[in-house]
């Protein structure tokens, strides 16, 4: 997994106003919005989310594109390179809560509910405990 990934990605103006993003390298990608500075940082934040996606699940990246394999079709159409530091985004998903369904008796849930327990932070903790870890391990 790399720590940076860099792709192209094509900006083209819309008929009506606007702007429309996406990147060549993942197909049915498309950003749309009125504001340049806002289509892009959504962009970013898409090829993060695509990034992480692969990573999860074992599947390699597709290598970038040269702008010279690009082909664009309008003539207002530009290509721009987005970059995106992909540790804040493994670690957000890596503390991403997930649901765990448990079973306890209805007596335990009454005696825990009245002393006003926290139950996922007390299952988090157990859990811990029982693995020996100290800390977060992300």
């Amino acid at each position: 997994m790399e720590n940076y990934y860099i792709y192209p990605v094509v900006v083209e103006r819309g008929e009506v106003g606007g702007y429309g993003l996406y990147f060549p390298d993942f197909p049915g990608t498309a950003i749309l919005h009125d504001d340049l500075t806002k289509a892009i940082t959504e962009a970013k934040l898409m090829l993060a989310f695509r990034a992480r996606e692969l990573e999860e699940s074992g599947q390699p990246l597709p290598k970038p594109s040269t702008p010279e394999s690009i082909k664009l079709e309008g003539p207002s159409d530009r290509i721009v390179f987005i970059e995106v530091y992909m540790p804040p985004y493994r670690d957000d998903a890596a503390n991403k809560a997930v649901t765990k369904n448990c079973t306890l008796p209805k007596w335990l849930r009454d005696a825990g509910d009245e002393a006003g327990v926290n139950y996922s932070l007390l299952l988090q903790n157990a859990i811990k405990e029982a693995l020996g870890i100290s800390r977060h391990q992300g």
